[in-house]
């Protein structure tokens, strides 16, 4: 049986140090799976050069606080460990990443970034995901708010060219559990593979050229520091928030390897900070005994009109 969460971080030297002095991987253990079997950790290449790009074009990189029980998450039976960094700079509030290694049962690179609400932009957002030899998955996007979906679309139209390059993430992501397409584009790599062989050849030279092209669109849009502006950029936000926490498939993942406790604790408290745990899918706000009451759905207005 899966064991709970157990609290036992690297030495604590090391979890004093922010994102920022974490991210140079070089010389690290990080080389390795935690499994102790010399699996190769498959998706390092795409974390060393996020973190690259980070260092190399983000003026004011900074560390976003973080709690630190979320920074480094260890269970032992399965061996597992799941390391995350925070970060904001001067045009992104936000920039998370996540790596959960379990071996060669789990390897998973998460990351989402959250503009500024001055500057009106989608949300980069990606997973590169395996569960064994056969179920291995990419999926890259820059994600379209509610409140502008139509221009952040329009935004993204020239990655069209590049997507086309990469047959092999041209699929569709699943309608079971993401049965709209609020938040995502059409240009959205979604591909699924079992040669490690795609890896480097195909799924970095896409990820990459994503990655570059989404930060120069975002260098490149003009701040709208107008407070209503600001406002409806941060509602859009939120309302991702709320969607995903209700979705996202990772979750079960944080349960079955650390806990029910640590899982709440890590999706409300770092994955998707402005979402409301008390709020069920489709915005049904839960009552007491379990009952839920109806409650207006974030952006609701938005979405109708952008439908």
């Amino acid at each position: 049986a899966l064991r709970g969460p157990r609290p036992a971080p690297r030495p604590r030297a090391a979890v004093a140090l922010g994102s920022v002095d974490r991210m140079d991987l070089r010389g690290r253990p990080l080389q390795t799976s935690c499994a102790g079997d010399g699996s190769k950790l498959l998706y390092r290449p795409m974390l060393q050069l996020l973190f690259d790009r980070l260092q190399d074009r983000l003026p004011g990189l900074r560390d976003r606080p973080m709690d630190p029980t979320h920074v480094l998450a260890r269970c032992e039976n399965p061996v597992c460990e799941m390391e995350s960094w925070c970060f904001e700079s001067d045009r992104f509030r936000k920039i998370r990443v996540t790596y959960l290694d379990a071996g060669p049962k789990a390897q998973v690179l998460n990351s989402l970034w959250y503009p500024r609400a001055e500057y009106d932009a989608p949300l980069l957002g990606f997973d590169l995901l395996a569960f064994g030899p056969q179920r291995r998955m990419g999926v890259v996007d820059l994600q379209p708010l509610p409140h502008n979906r139509d221009a952040h679309r329009a935004m993204v139209a020239p990655l069209a060219e590049v997507r086309e390059a990469y047959p092999l993430f041209c699929g569709k992501k699943s309608e079971r559990i993401y049965d709209d397409d609020l938040f995502f584009s059409p240009q959205m790599l979604f591909g699924r593979f079992e040669d490690t062989a795609a890896i480097d050849e195909t799924l970095f030279p896409a990820f990459k050229s994503y990655l570059d092209f989404y930060m120069s669109l975002v260098e490149g849009v003009d701040a709208r520091p107008a407070e209503a502006d600001v406002a409806r950029v941060l509602e859009s936000q939120r309302h991702y928030d709320q969607y995903n926490s209700e979705r996202d498939p990772a979750i079960g993942l944080f349960r079955s390897y650390f806990g029910e406790a640590f899982a709440e604790s890590y999706v409300y408290g770092f994955l998707f900070e402005s979402a409301d745990p008390a709020l069920g899918k489709h915005g049904e706000k839960k009552g007491k005994g379990g009952a839920k009451a109806q409650a207006p759905a974030a952006g609701a207005g938005e979405d109708k009109a952008s439908a």
